[in-house]
C-alpha cells in the first residue's frame, strides 16, 4: 500500500489531473505495459474510474463545507449550525400601521370594543393587502359624544389557525406551522387541556433557558430544515411538559413580507365593534415588512447573537438585539451618551435606518425601545431612539463625450451618467459610516458610454432646514468634513437657496442668500450685479470641523414658497465621511450634468438640472425653531 500511495497522487480533485494519475499508474504495472489508454476500450474505464472519483472527492469537500457556518453554502446547514449558537433565523415580518378610529354608531353603548384580528384592507400598487388588529382596543365616547380611540396597531397578514394533539410517547414531538411565510411575531400558542375542556392557557416563548424552571408555560421556536418553523414544549424540567390529549393551537398570521410597505388608507372589511359607520385616520403609514433572514444574515448574525446571550449590556448587543427582532432596520448604530457633547451619562442612544423611508415612525420607536430592548438592558440605563441625520451630495457634472462615436443625444448621455450617480449612492451609501469616494465614482461615469472622454465632479454637501419665519433662531449645522476655504475674503464656502429678511432698517428683503466672511454667515441681496449685506452676522463658520452655526437668523418667507431652506457648503476634499449617526445620501434632484461635445464646435449643453429634496429627518439641534434636516 505504501508502493501504491508514493505512485499515485491522492491530493488531486481535477478530473483530468485525476485521470493522468490513473492512467500513470496503470501504466507502471507490468501486467498493463502494452495497453494504450488513450486509444482502447481501458480509456473509457479509466474515465469512468476518474469520473467516480471526481465525484465523490467533490461531494465530500460540498459535505466538509457544510459542517461549518463560514462555509456552508446549503440554507438548512446554515440554519443547523446556527441552532448550535441559540440563534432561531427571522421569519417573514408583516408591515405595522397605526390609526386612529372614530365610530358612530345609531344607538349610545358606553364602550365599544374593537375585537382583536377585525380586519382592515389596504391597497398598494394596485394589490389589495389584508391588516388585522394586534391586539383589543376599547373605543370610548370623549367630551364631544364621539366614540374615538387611536393609535390602533394594524399588522398584515391573514389569520391562520392550526390544531394538534399531543402523544407524550414521542418525545420528540414537534408541530410545524407549514406555511413557509408564517410571521412568527404575530405567533399565539395555547393549550387545550382536552378537546372536551374549554380551558385554554397561552404560552411565551423562550428566550432565556436560565430563568425557566419545571412549571413554566413556554415553548421553543426552531426554523425545520424545509424553511418551515416548528414549535416544541419542555421536558417537565425546563419548561411544562405536555400529557397526552392536550390539544396545542397555533395562530400566526401569513404575511406578504415587504410588499405592503407604504399603506396608508384602511378600509374597514365588515363592521367594527358591531358597528359599520367608521372612519379611520391613518397616523403612521404601514412599515417594517420585511423578508425572512437570509443565508448571509444568518451567518452574520448567529455568532453576534451568542455574544449577546439575549441581553444589553455593551454597545454591540443593542445594535444586533434590534437587527435581530426588527428586521426591516436596513442599518443600526449605537452609542454611549458619554460620547454626546456634552456628555448625557447613564443613556444609550440608537440610530435606525429602515429599508422603507427614512425615518421610524414614532410609535415603532416607543416599541423598540420597550419590546426588544425594555427587558434586556441595564435597568439604570435608559435607551434613545432618534432619526438618522442625513447629508445630501449635491454633483455638478461636466461630461467631454465625443458624438461622432455614438448614436445616443446629449440628453441620453446625460441621463445615462445621472442615473450613473445616482445608483452608485445606492450600491455604496447604505448605512451608517459609508464614506464618499470620488475617484470611484469618476470611473463609474467615464464607463458609462462609450463616447465618454472625460469628466470632472464638484461635490458639495446640502442640509436642508425648516427655520421658523419672523423669530429669530439659532440652528447647528454639522457638515463633519472640512469646508472648502481658499482665502480670506472668499465669500461662497457656503450658499442658500432664496428666502426673505428683515435690513437694519427693518425693511423686508427678498430674494436673500447667506454668505460666508472670514467665518462670519451674513445675509445678503444681489443688485445690479453688486452683493449688498442686509444682514452683517446671523452666525458663524467653522472650517475645519465643518459646522455652521445660525444664531439670531430670522427669515420672513422662503422664496420658492415651501418651509425649506437648502444649506450647502463646498468641501475641501471630493472624498465625503459621515460621522456616527450621519448617512450620506445622493438623490436625482441633487445632480447637475453639462454635456460637452468635443466633436466639431464643442459647444456646451445644460442637460439636467438639481432641485431641492422634499425628504425629511430630524438630527439638527437649535433653540427657538424646527431643526430638521434633508
Amino acid at each position: 500500500m505504501s508502493d501504491v500511495a508514493s505512485k499515485l497522487k491522492v491530493s488531486e480533485l481535477d478530473f483530468d489531473a485525476i485521470k493522468t494519475n490513473l492512467k500513470n499508474f496503470l501504466g507502471d504495472q507490468n501486467e498493463l505495459a502494452d495497453y494504450n489508454f488513450d486509444g482502447s476500450a481501458m480509456s473509457v474505464l479509466v474515465d469512468l474510474l476518474a469520473y467516480n472519483t471526481h465525484y465523490n472527492a467533490f461531494y465530500l469537500n460540498m459535505v466538509v463545507n457544510e459542517m461549518f457556518l463560514d462555509t456552508a453554502s446549503l440554507r438548512n446547514s446554515v440554519v443547523s449550525r446556527a441552532k448550535h449558537l441559540g440563534y432561531t433565523p427571522v421569519s417573514v415580518r408583516g408591515a405595522k400601521a397605526y390609526v386612529d378610529l372614530t365610530i358612530t354608531p345609531a344607538n349610545t353603548p358606553s364602550t365599544i370594543v374593537v375585537a382583536k384580528d377585525t380586519q382592515f384592507n389596504a391597497t398598494v400598487n394596485g394589490i389589495s393587502y389584508i391588516f388585522s388588529t394586534s391586539n383589543s382596543a376599547t373605543v370610548n365616547i370623549n367630551s364631544n359624544g364621539i366614540y374615538t380611540t387611536a393609535n390602533v396597531e394594524l399588522q398584515q397578514g391573514v389569520q391562520l389557525t392550526h390544531r394538534y394533539s399531543a402523544n407524550v410517547s414521542d418525545p420528540d414531538q414537534k408541530f410545524t406551522l407549514p406555511n413557509a411565510n408564517t410571521d412568527t411575531s404575530s405567533l399565539v400558542v395555547q393549550i387545550q387541556t382536552s378537546a372536551t375542556s374549554s380551558n385554554l392557557y397561552t404560552y411565551s416563548v423562550a428566550n432565556d433557558t436560565t430563568t425557566i424552571n419545571s412549571s413554566a408555560n413556554v415553548y421553543f421556536l426552531e426554523e425545520d430544515t424545509d424553511s418551515k418553523y416548528r414549535v416544541y414544549f419542555g421536558d417537565g424540567t425546563t419548561g411544562r411538559a405536555l400529557t397526552t390529549g392536550n390539544i396545542i393551537v397555533l395562530k400566526s398570521l401569513i404575511s406578504d413580507a415587504g410588499a405592503p410597505n407604504g399603506a396608508k388608507t384602511f378600509t374597514p372589511t365588515g363592521t367594527v365593534g358591531g358597528y359599520s359607520n367608521v372612519a379611520v385616520t391613518t397616523t403612521s403609514a404601514a412599515a417594517g415588512g420585511a423578508d425572512r433572514d437570509s443565508i448571509s444574515n444568518i451567518k452574520f448574525n448567529a455568532p453576534k447573537n451568542y455574544q449577546a446571550q439575549n441581553r444589553a449590556v455593551t454597545i454591540n448587543d443593542y445594535i444586533r438585539l434590534v437587527q435581530r427582532d426588527y428586521p426591516a432596520a436596513e442599518s443600526v448604530i449605537a452609542w454611549g451618551g458619554e460620547e454626546n457633547d456634552p456628555p448625557v451619562y447613564g443613556r444609550v442612544y440608537l440610530a435606525i435606518k429602515p429599508t422603507s423611508g427614512l425615518q421610524l415612525s414614532v410609535t415603532t420607536k416607543n416599541s423598540i425601545r420597550n419590546d426588544i430592548l425594555g427587558n434586556r438592558n441595564v435597568v439604570s440605563i435608559s435607551t434613545e431612539i432618534q432619526d438618522p441625520d442625513y447629508l445630501y451630495l449635491n454633483f455638478n457634472s461636466t461630461v467631454k463625450y465625443d458624438s461622432s462615436k455614438t448614436s445616443n443625444t446629449a440628453a441620453t448621455i446625460a441621463d445615462t451618467v445621472s442615473n450613473t450617480v445616482y445608483n452608485f449612492g445606492v450600491d455604496n451609501l447604505k448605512g451608517f459610516a459609508n464614506e464618499f469616494r470620488y475617484s470611484p465614482l469618476i470611473k463609474k461615469i467615464d464607463e458609462s458610454e462609450t463616447s465618454i472622454e472625460s469628466s470632472l465632479s464638484t461635490v458639495k454637501l446640502k442640509r436642508v432646514i425648516i427655520p421658523v419665519l419672523n423669530v429669530s433662531s439659532s440652528y447647528n449645522l454639522k457638515y463633519s468634513n472640512e469646508i472648502f476655504h481658499p482665502y480670506n475674503d472668499y465669500v461662497d464656502s457656503v450658499t442658500s437657496t432664496e428666502f426673505s429678511h428683515n435690513d437694519e432698517s427693518d425693511t423686508v428683503r427678498t430674494t436673500c442668500n447667506l454668505q460666508d466672511s472670514n467665518g462670519v454667515l451674513q445675509v445678503y441681496r444681489t443688485s445690479g450685479g453688486n452683493r449688498i449685506v442686509v444682514a452683517n452676522n446671523v452666525g458663524t463658520v467653522t472650517y475645519s470641523s465643518g459646522l455652521v452655526a445660525l444664531s439670531g437668523f430670522k427669515p420672513t418667507a422662503i422664496a420658492d414658497g415651501t418651509a425649506n431652506l437648502s444649506i450647502t457648503v463646498a468641501l475641501a476634499s471630493s472624498d465625503v465621511t459621515p460621522v456616527r449617526d450621519q448617512i450620506l445620501l445622493i438623490t436625482n434632484n441633487n445632480i447637475t450634468v453639462s454635456m460637452v461635445d468635443t466633436y466639431g464646435t464643442g459647444t456646451s449643453t445644460n442637460e439636467s438640472s438639481s432641485a431641492t429634496s422634499g425628504a425629511t429627518s430630524g438630527g439638527t439641534s437649535g433653540s427657538g425653531g424646527s431643526g430638521s434636516s434633508y
